[in-house]
């Protein structure tokens, strides 16, 4: 082997996965095929829109078939079956799947014989898609990459999906973008002439769970390379909204291709390498490592977020070849909704991956409640609400109702600063409980777009700080919390609590009443925010004492 390409063992499934979209055909001139440059933008704006709300075929069979392992606990059922009518929910398409719609990730592979041109706009379409204040920035017929971009930033904008990109203005500040782009296009040449597409959104729970290191060849033993794996899997924690697909890469000519096949292995690109090669530099699928990462996922008790066995839906291990004095190793995760959609376009037509239409056909008859779970209102004076919660112990349930205020990475920073000056918190910092979130935007005449939990950890460098001025005692998110925080926790006689990760819409649906913006209104998604909650389901992960759930 001359060269390893990935682009070879590309697993792109059969036909009867895809569904034919009603775009102009491509043309073949001259042994060229050719396509409509504003064709493509639209591919993607569909496929984009569909991953925000959607999940891929087959996926939530996968989440179904726990609810039915005897193995699993009657928590892991509930935050299951809570991932389930989530799903149903947002198919209905208001409400996307997630709060974190993601960073628009667009993976290509084109052929050297494809040829994108010039195209009159859609039928229906009013012309081509301009980024606010770029106008200059209109795709050219024939960037393929920019005009996938485009059909990304459409999507976000059309379906109001939550924008997460920040941008420098030197070296430490920054501001949102306000369009969720850049996107992250990386289009490679092959032979042929048709294109084959990836396209993800991956939101910054799962992202953060990515770990990258190069390691001694040493590792290369069973017993060694079980060791780092039990410790790159227990390390991924819950913040990244499991049941995960799993993946893990051994070997590299770089950092940058392990990390590439890392990607593409997450989202079952690379299902169909062998087990097996020659030794010329072929990749290999090994699923008897496959499972040992399953084993040893489901042997950390973290489960499918509140403790269990679930906390991997599916694994994947990947090995490349390397320089022998080099070990590149990767692992990262898809989270639960795994929002992803291949797609490819030949001299038949464009074809984009089926996704689910009817989630609500893999609910239970009965749900599964949420026993001995303990009211708690946040709407009853505090010393009510927090000596409650201090009577607690980490691991109870909980339902939540009352009044919390919205704050996160942001509007952190920003009170940090003015406390640092002021000496004294803001009165929604201490007079209630702070849910680190960001929502979407609200659809026409809904209380808010779709709202769940982001990673707790982020705040811990704030936590001391705040606890000691009286504010944030009672802290709720997703994931475990470090060290320095749990001390300041339990220092304060304060609680953390857990939600469930990935059920943004079934939550802005359900147990969301009331949503206005209090402060730092330019922050965009990151405001701070008053709502009123109504009976969500939580879990009490830190208490008073300091116990820890995670522990």
């Amino acid at each position: 082997m001359s060269h390893m390409d990935l682009s070879r063992y590309l697993d792109f499934g059969q036909e009867n996965d895809y569904r034919k979209l009603e775009l102009p055909p491509p043309v073949k001139r001259r042994g060229r095929l050719g396509i409509e440059a504003r064709a493509l933008a639209e591919l993607s704006r569909i496929a984009f829109s569909e991953i925000a709300f959607k999940y891929p075929k087959g996926h939530l069979e996968g989440l179904a078939a726990m609810l039915d392992d005897q193995r699993s606990s009657q928590r892991e059922r509930f935050v299951i079956e809570t991932l389930l009518r989530n799903a149903a929910v947002a198919a209905e398409g208001l409400f996307p799947t997630c709060q974190d719609t993601g960073t628009a990730l667009i993976y290509g592979w084109k052929g050297e014989l494809l040829n994108c041109g010039n195209s009159p706009s859609l039928p229906g379409e009013k012309g081509a898609w301009k980024r606010k204040g770029a106008e200059d920035e209109a795709a050219a017929p024939g960037d393929i990459a920019s005009l996938l971009a485009e059909g990304a930033g459409k999507a976000y904008a059309e379906r109001r999906l939550r924008a997460s990109q920040l941008g420098p203005l030197n070296a430490l500040a920054e501001g949102n973008t306000k369009d969720n782009l850049p996107a992250l296009v990386d289009i490679r040449a092959v032979p042929g002439d048709s294109l084959r597409l990836l396209f993800a959104a991956k939101g910054g729970g799962s992202t953060s769970r990515t770990s990258l290191s190069m390691e001694s060849p040493a590792m290369l033993r069973t017993q060694a390379l079980k060791t780092q794996l039990e410790a790159r899997i227990r390390g991924l924690g819950v913040a990244g909204c499991p049941p995960y697909t799993i993946a893990a890469v051994l070997g590299g000519a770089s950092l940058s291709q392990t990390l590439y096949a890392l990607e593409l292995a997450s989202y079952g690109l690379l299902d169909g390498l062998s087990k097996e090669a020659t030794g010329d530099g072929t990749p290999v699928r090994n699923q008897e490592w496959e499972e040992i990462m399953a084993e040893i996922a489901a042997e950390t008790g973290l489960g499918a977020q509140w403790g269990g066995r679930q906390l991997a839906l599916d694994t994947r291990f990947i090995r490349l070849s390397r320089h022998a004095a080099t070990l590149p190793f990767a692992l990262g995760i898809s989270c639960s909704a795994h929002r992803k959609a291949r797609a490819f376009v030949n001299n038949q037509g464009w074809y984009l991956e089926k996704m689910e239409e009817d989630p609500a056909r893999l609910l239970p008859r009965s749900v599964n409640l949420l026993p001995g779970a303990v009211e708690i209102d946040f709407d009853t004076p505090k010393a009510v609400w927090l000596e409650k919660l201090r009577s607690l112990r980490a691991g109870d349930p909980l339902l939540l109702s009352g009044s919390v205020t919205l704050a996160r990475d942001a509007a952190h920073a920003r009170i940090a600063a003015s406390m640092r000056e002021k000496a004294a918190a803001p009165a929604y910092m201490t007079e209630h409980p702070v849910f680190y979130a960001g929502p979407t935007e609200p659809a026409p005449g809904r209380v808010s777009g779709s709202f769940g939990p982001t990673t707790a950890s982020r705040m811990d460098p704030y936590m001391e700080e705040l606890t000691r001025a009286g504010a944030s005692l009672v802290s709720i998110a997703k994931g475990g919390r470090g060290a320095a925080a749990i001390k300041a926790i339990a220092a304060s006689k304060g609680a953390y609590i857990a939600c469930i990760g990935g059920a943004a819409a079934l939550t802005a649906r359900e147990h969301l009443l009331e949503s206005k913006v209090v402060d730092h209104a330019d922050l965009g998604m990151e405001a701070v925010r008053l709502v009123r909650l109504s009976r969500l389901p939580a879990l009490l992960v830190i208490d008073s004492n300091g116990g820890n759930f995670y522990a």
